[in-house]
């Protein structure tokens, strides 16, 4: 069912309007005389189709058009005169119908589109479900016993995203911290994003290995299954609450931030380049020794990368003075904390890539 509201300015237009959308399957919401009126009442709304008449008192049709805010809906003028075409085409009109308004022309106009928002409507539900799966596939919690006090936001730029993160049991007692981030969004990104996950979940769950070992079976079950230009940064470190140590890889993705109990800051940078390039790569890892009270944040690019609105970047350095500022609370409390931070540092711009966290405090 196609709501729609109907703008003009004389009532038998309206009417007629109305009979001849009678037999379609077309709910009339609203109507307007003007086109002042016609804003507020879109607003209030939110109908799938206006049919707009173009010369009215206070606000022409052209200029309702023009003032609309995204998300608008589909437009059809219904007017008098054909010399304002063009600009309506200019303004995204999806028709152009003529008064009077013959029946015929009017359902093949209305059947056009419904056919439309009902593909609309159908891609939407499918991302929508993709978006619920995508968010189910990542964890809430660390599991238990694991030594960290742990939690994770994925916040995708484009409702799927090519970013993830997880909380994996291993061997040991180990608890493995991942951060990964496929270049490029969207549906493809997030296939691939799911992809590496399941892979990842796969070999940590037998591994009894180091954590380059772990990364360098990733990579080789990746390599040549992505197209040439696709890659995946990934920061895996497994921690190990005996020892009270985190052995890393960094490949090709930003520096994790770790901030100690008493403030000092230390950055945890790449240590080799990303996922996906060559079948025979090397990933190299390092340990970190870690002391009650620490705290390490790793994030994907969409954090140091979100821009204010004088082009600086948030940066290591913004991660890190949210880590110190915050570093006695918890871990979903320092994301709370540093996501705020992100969203005031470009200004509330909406995110031009994924943004993720995974903070990890060493409980005292």
């Amino acid at each position: 069912m196609i709501r729609a509201l109907i703008v003009d300015d004389e009532a038998p237009a309206r009417d007629r309007l109305r009979r001849l959308l009678s037999p379609a399957d077309v709910t009339v919401v609203g109507e307007a005389e003007n086109g002042v009126e016609a804003i507020a009442r879109i607003a209030a709304l939110q109908p799938d189709l206006v049919f707009l008449d173009i010369q009215m008192p206070a606000l022409s049709g052209l200029e309702v058009a023009a003032r609309l805010p995204a998300p608008r809906p589909r437009i059809v003028f219904c007017t008098a005169y054909d010399r304002f075409a063009v600009e309506a085409f200019e303004l995204h009109a999806v028709d152009y119908v003529l008064k009077p308004v013959h029946r015929d022309r009017l359902m093949t106009a209305v059947n056009r589109i419904a056919g439309e928002i009902a593909e609309q409507r159908h891609r939407t539900r499918e991302r929508d479900d993709a978006v619920r799966t995508q968010r189910r596939l990542m964890p809430e919690t660390a599991p238990e016993q694991s030594g960290l006090d742990c939690a994770g936001v994925c916040i995708p730029a484009e409702g799927v995203g090519g970013d993830y993160y997880d909380f994996l049991p291993m061997e040991g007692g180990r608890l493995g911290l991942v951060v990964g981030d496929v270049s490029g969004k969207g549906v493809y990104a997030g296939l691939l994003a799911a992809a590496l996950q399941a892979r990842l979940q796969a070999i940590t769950s037998r591994a009894t290995g180091t954590s380059g070992s772990v990364i360098r079976e990733l990579n080789r079950l990746t390599a040549g299954t992505i197209e040439a230009n696709r890659f995946a940064t990934v920061f895996f470190g497994a921690f190990d609450r005996t020892a009270s140590t985190l052995t890393y890889v960094n490949a090709g993705h930003p520096a994790a931030v770790v901030v100690a109990a008493d403030g000092k800051m230390t950055t945890l940078d790449a240590t080799s380049s990303a996922v996906g390039w060559a079948s025979d790569a090397h990933f190299e890892e390092r340990t970190i020794a870690f002391s009650p009270g620490d705290v390490v944040a790793i994030y994907s690019d969409g954090i140091s990368e979100a821009a204010a609105p004088d082009g600086r970047d948030f940066g290591v350095e913004g991660v890190a003075r949210i880590l110190g500022r915050h570093r006695s609370g918890h871990s979903a409390e320092i994301i709370t904390a540093l996501c705020a931070e992100v969203d005031r540092f470009s200004a509330g711009a909406p995110a031009s890539d994924d943004r993720t966290v995974l903070i990890a405090r060493v409980e005292r």
